[in-house]
């Protein structure tokens, strides 16, 4: 498994209400050459934090043409 803190370049929370959040994710050389931007939903449940929910786009700097 990746070490996260090495593919994170930022992570910030959008929104965040008692029990929902919406992180935006900057994932940059992903496999050595790939930028992503993730956004995260997530949910607490019983407690603890989930992502429930992942949308993804490859960064057009990195797309291959």
């Amino acid at each position: 498994m990746a070490d996260l803190a090495k593919l994170v370049d930022e992570l910030s929370a959008l929104t965040v209400m008692e029990a929902a959040d919406l992180s935006k994710m900057l994932e940059e050389k992903w496999g050595g050459r790939i930028d992503f931007t993730d956004y995260l939903l997530l949910m607490k449940m019983d407690g603890e934090w989930k992502c429930v929910a992942k949308a993804y786009n490859q960064n057009s700097n990195t797309v291959r043409k």
